[in-house]
């Protein structure tokens, strides 16, 4: 084996560790859990902290002995999933360091660089700025996600110092595309810093043109009314005032401005009273071009090409998806059950523009090699526009981009047609195996926002090729909704749409599944309900919710009416018979009252409507668990996490089935590292903690049932109180999984 000579980290935009070994090997992290610790320490000066720190840290709410258990947990899973990179990972008895002689972080770096006032340096800070700091959901840890956010606050604002000066230089040098694509930059560290989006619009209007300069000024005041419901400030109205009247001619390519440039406006027309910050993400105004080449011949290049008329279309039964595309988007991506889900953009436009770009091949190992690339592609294309909110623009479109460079002028082609994301993957393969690497790129920024890659054995290349796809596809769907809620930020109710409150109710769920992130939710979905009271979305949000606090041994005020979400989910489905949310929703509720038979039925119907829709293949496996088949349904969970990757919100759960499966085939310690596993990815989940206290309690550990049987009295004391009383029939009654008869032996044992 080759030795591990560094290890990149990356914080900015996506968490991603690189390990060379002789070659670069990407290596994936699954417990969010770890990569937070992970990062924690690469922030800390020396990389290094105390284990009683972490401990508190992560595990704080939890008795001393559990949390040094959970840290110890973590990190075993954290050197397994590491691997050749595990010599980064120090650990003695006092405390815990990463080894900063292999260790490169990219944030770290960054810092460094953006305090210079050389131009190199600072073209190199931008380079390594992908977007914001660990931008992923929060762990729900008080202490943590403060520390994250100071982290976050303090890079942004070095960011924003960077692009600032980037543009002063380009302006000052004549430099258009680089004047353009550093404002544009600074623009999405906050869009609503309306100053930063005169400087923009300015540029725009000096180096695109009076037209293009228009169209981003209705594209910017349409984005304020809808995201933020005000008006330009005064400042801006007379900017647009200037560019309406045609004050500023359109500079030519290599001269430098007249005066009236940027910095001379912002010192004329100061900002107004700041804007309520939003995280960084793509803006809904049109991006300016970051080249020099005018926007009308893009325009003009696509419209000649016919790409404008080859956006995928959806047979007959997307129709109604794109008429009540906010229905649609309650269950999208994730599954109900430890759903964290990522709710699409709020604000016009609804739906997000995609562009698969024909999978390249590397060096194929053999001939056919290129037919799995194509058929790769055409899956990937299918499966995504399962999903009733993505825009995918169809095959033929795809193949026009075939032979071209993923360079700056292609991404300004594809943001003028309106395609926020371009997905770019390679195919590698040798005579045993293949590797598909992908990537999520923003067009306007020409980030790459997110990265993963994944191996199979060769075998039917058509398998493969349709499995991969699949699981890919939900990836990109999860990670291009969770960017589009980066936008919605909290603002008063009053200040809110139904839709935002929606959205809203859906971030708190993002946050974790925990009693206060449930009543979070519900109090935004009640807020929705209150002003109309028939709103389905909302009626099937707060089912949504309802469910999931039974299933997940939640206490939830008022008990959940389990008979109303039933029927609020059936009146959803006579209107909307192929909607993924009802169906899926209502396939659980069938699964928690034993209606085995039914529940598959609607799994296997969200199936047929989007087969990438993953949590129902993990559902159907527990149910084969739960009616006899471990075996088979073990393999089928394996499969579906197997499809999956490190993004995906469900994966917990599918550990918690697998955990299952392997008690009923009497597996104990196998059943417990799966456990172990989903407690590493799923903190403060009462659900956990039953698993966990019934694998136990199965093996004759009543010390450790015990102690799990504390925590999920301290998570869910009515929950709790209702299983020790027998109310909850599952925690008497003789007989049925493994899983609820270690449940019932833990809950028996004399606390000690």
């Amino acid at each position: 084996m080759a030795k591990l000579s560094s290890v990149s980290l990356c914080l900015l935009g996506t968490f991603a560790i690189e390990a060379n070994v002789g070659r670069a090997v990407a290596i994936s992290v699954r417990s969010k859990k770890a990569r937070a610790l992970l990062a924690y320490l690469a922030m800390k000066q020396d990389y290094q902290a105390r284990r009683e720190e972490l401990a508190t840290l992560f595990w704080g709410d939890n008795p001393d002995v559990m949390a040094r258990h959970s840290l110890r947990q973590c990190l075993i899973s954290l050197r397994q999933d590491l691997s050749q990179a595990s010599e980064i990972l120090i650990a003695d008895r006092e405390s815990i360091a990463l080894n900063a002689h292999l260790l490169s972080v990219d944030a770290r770096r960054f810092m460094s660089l953006a305090g210079s006032d050389r131009p190199d340096q600072l073209a190199q800070a931008a380079a390594l700025w992908r977007g914001a700091f660990l931008p992923e959901s929060p762990l729900d840890i008080e202490e943590f996600d403060a520390w994250s956010r100071r982290e976050a606050d303090r890079l942004a604002a070095a960011a924003a110092g960077v692009f600032d000066a980037l543009r002063r230089n380009a302006v000052a040098d004549g430099e258009a595309g680089r004047a353009v694509t550093a404002a544009e930059r600074q623009v999405a560290l906050d869009p609503a810093r309306e100053d930063w989006q005169r400087t923009a619009l300015l540029l725009c209007a000096q180096y695109a043109g009076r037209e293009a300069a228009l169209a981003r000024a209705k594209a910017f005041t349409e984005w304020l009314r809808t995201e933020l419901g005000v008006a330009p400030e005064a400042a801006t109205r007379a900017l647009i005032g200037k560019i309406e009247r045609g004050d500023f001619e359109a500079v030519q390519k290599g001269a430098r401005p007249a005066p009236g440039t940027p910095s001379a406006i912002e010192e004329a027309a100061p900002s107004e009273a700041a804007a309520p910050s939003l995280a960084p993400a793509e803006t809904d105004a049109p991006s300016s071009h970051t080249h020099d080449m005018p926007a009308a011949e893009l325009r003009s290049e696509a419209a000649a090409s016919g790409i404008l008329q080859f956006w995928y279309r959806r047979t007959p039964a997307a129709i109604w998806a794109k008429a009540a595309v906010l229905l649609i988007a309650i269950v999208a991506v994730a599954g109900l059950i430890g759903s964290r889900f990522w709710p699409p953009r709020l604000a016009a436009p609804l739906a997000q523009g995609v562009a698969v770009l024909p999978f390249a091949v590397d060096d194929p190992a053999r001939p056919d090699d290129p037919a799995f690339a194509r058929l790769l592609t055409h899956n990937l294309i299918g499966y995504l526009s399962r999903f009733g909110d993505l825009r995918v623009i169809s095959e033929p479109a795809s193949e026009y981009y075939s032979h071209r460079q993923v360079d700056a002028n292609l991404n300004a082609n594809l943001a003028d047609l309106g395609v926020q994301y371009a997905i770019v993957g390679h195919v590698q393969g040798n005579d045993s195996d293949l590797k598909v690497d992908f990537q999520l790129v923003d067009t306007a920024t020409r980030v790459n926002v997110w990265s993963d890659n994944l191996r199979r054995q060769r075998g039917d290349q058509t398998l493969i090729a349709d499995e991969a796809a699949r699981g890919i596809a939900r990836a990109m769907a999860i990670e291009i909704y969770r960017r589009a809620a980066i936008m919605v930020r909290a603002k008063p109710s009053s200040q809110l749409t139904i839709g935002q409150l929606i959205g809203r109710g859906y971030l708190a769920l993002a946050s974790g599944i925990t009693r206060e992130s449930l009543s979070d939710a519900m109090t935004s979905f009640n807020e929705a309900l209150r002003r109309n009271p028939h709103y389905l979305p909302a009626l099937l949000a707060v089912s949504r919710v309802q469910i999931i606090a039974v299933t997940n041994f939640i206490d939830l005020k008022p008990t959940p009416d389990l008979k109303a979400t039933e029927h609020v989910l059936n009146e959803a489905l006579d209107k909307f018979p192929k909607s993924v949310s009802a169906l899926y929703s209502l396939a659980v509720l069938q699964k928690h009252r034993h209606e085995y038979d039914a529940s598959m039925r609607s799994l296997q119907r969200c199936l047929e409507i989007n087969p990438s829709f993953l949590p129902a293949q993990g559902q159907i496996g527990d149910i084969l668990i739960r009616t006899g088949q471990a075996q088979k349904g073990l393999q089928q969970i394996l499969e579906t996490i197997r499809a999956a990757t490190p993004n995906d919100p469900t994966l917990g759960y599918w550990y918690l089935f697998a955990a299952e499966a392997e008690l009923e085939l009497g597996h104990n310690q196998a059943a417990l590292n799966w456990a172990l596993r989903a407690d590493l990815v799923m903190p403060a989940s009462p659900l956990v903690q039953v698993w966990l206290a019934s694998i136990y309690a199965s093996a004759g550990d009543k010390s450790n049932a015990a102690l799990h049987v504390a925590a999920l009295t301290k998570l869910a004391p009515d929950h709790t109180r209702q299983l020790l009383d027998g109310s909850i029939g599952a925690a008497r009654n003789p007989g049925g999984p493994r899983i609820l008869q270690g449940l019932r032996v833990a809950l028996s044992a004399p606390p000690g």
